[in-house]
Formats: C-alpha cells, sequence, structure tokens
C-alpha cells in the first residue's frame, strides 16, 4: 500500500518500507534533487519519512480504515547530503480516539538526523484500492 502511492513512487523512486505490529521502517537514498539552497536534504524530506514512519506504526493498531494526522512535531539535529537515510516509528499511546507515535532519521553511521512525533485518528474512510493506494 506505501510504495503504491502516487507520491511515494513519483517523488522519491528509491524507498524501501518494511511495516509489522511493532515498528514502522521506511529509507531512501539521499540524492542532489532533494536539497535546498544550503546543498543538503531540505526539511520536508525529513518531515514526510517522519510523518510516513509515524503514520504507518499508528496505522497497523488501526484495521477498518485510513488514519489522518492531526498534528506533527520535528526536531531537526543534523544535515545530510547523501547516501541512504532510515526512518523508524513506533506507537508510544494508544487511545480511543488518537494514536501518538515517535520516528527518528538516522544516516548510515546511526547519526541521528531528525526525531518527531504524530497524533493520528480515525479518518471514518474504510480501506478502499480506489483512495490513491494499491492494496
Amino acid at each position: 500500500m506505501y510504495l503504491g502511492c502516487p507520491i511515494n513512487h513519483s517523488m522519491y523512486p528509491s524507498t524501501r518500507a518494511s511495516f509489522d505490529a511493532e515498528e514502522a521502517s521506511i529509507s531512501l537514498e539521499v540524492d542532489p534533487s532533494q536539497f535546498h539552497a544550503m546543498g543538503a536534504a531540505h526539511g520536508s524530506v525529513y518531515f514526510k519519512l517522519i510523518d510516513d514512519a509515524s503514520y504507518f506504526a499508528a496505522q497497523a493498531h488501526v484495521a477498518d480504515g485510513y488514519l489522518l494526522t492531526v498534528s506533527m512535531n520535528i526536531n531537526f539535529t543534523r544535515p545530510v547530503t547523501g547516501g541512504r537515510i532510515v526512518c523508524r516509528g513506533n506507537v508510544i499511546h494508544k487511545g480511543r480516539r488518537l494514536l501518538v507515535a515517535e520516528a527518528e532519521i538516522k544516516d548510515e553511521e546511526g547519526n541521528l538526523l531528525a526525531a518527531g512525533r504524530g497524533t493520528f485518528m480515525p479518518s471514518g474512510k474504510p480501506f478502499s484500492a480506489d483512495f490513491g493506494y494499491r492494496l
């Protein structure tokens, strides 16, 4: 479902992902097409990875439909100019209406690049192949 999403297919073709009930892991190869004017990966790359990894960590706990991102907080700690980066997310709170998940991005040497926390809620939209995902 994740790799079939149009934005992942076109913007981040080097994306790899794995998901289970405990953790979501997403990685991509950083290249100059993702750089800002200072010559490093733009914060939007970090945001997308953290949003996606925390979202899918939370989604693993909801079986009847899609979630919505309610809020997201990110702290950037280090720039990256190349190589494969990995973001891992996991759920830290499961409530009746809200789920909270955290995610960290690290480079190939294990250096922390960014960390974030997202809050998610059920959308009321059931899973469907016509919603932009291939199931």
